[in-house]
């Protein structure tokens, strides 16, 4: 029994059933993505900065695109060029992210912007993003369904980042 158990393929890495389509929001533009924005919650991930009050600079409406993550008030834990797909799919450019499997996909949106859920395909990662420090428990509770919609297990999703 044991010889079977080791010969089984490794888990999934991800945080989400792959079987289940992942979707973009119709209501994400660059202009209404391009900011700043806090991380409310998020998955554990090796390929973004793992910290408290971690907080994203988006520069998605001009040229060029970048994403920034910062950790407190210090410099940017991560800087890198986006390509950035009307669509809602944000392509960070580095070694260790410019896949598709990595793609960043804005799934969500409120209609004032001010909330957005972010995934990728592979479910390796996903946000929750508020534009202040204080996330709604309304709003909270709607971005975890958008998040299980697109087969992602929200039992394993981190407020905040440790």
């Amino acid at each position: 029994m044991a010889l079977i158990t080791a010969c089984a393929p490794p888990p999934d890495p991800g945080f989400r059933d792959q079987s289940v389509p992942i979707t973009a929001t119709t209501r994400f533009t660059p202009q209404n993505f391009d900011g700043v924005w806090y991380v409310a919650a998020a998955y554990p991930t090796e390929f973004f900065p793992a910290c408290l009050d971690q907080r994203w600079q988006a520069t998605t409406a001009s040229a060029p695109p970048r994403l920034a993550v910062f950790c407190g008030a210090g410099a940017a834990a991560l800087d890198v060029p986006l390509a950035v797909n009307p669509r809602g799919v944000l392509q960070a450019q580095s070694a260790d992210l410019d896949v598709s499997a990595r793609a960043l996909w804005v799934m969500w949106m409120d209609e004032d912007a001010q909330t957005a859920v972010i995934g990728t395909p592979s479910g390796e990662m996903g946000w929750i993003l508020n534009r202040s420090r204080g996330l709604r428990a309304d709003r909270f509770a709607a971005a975890r369904e958008i998040m299980a919609f697109n087969g992602y297990d929200v039992s394993r999703l981190q407020e905040g980042i440790k």
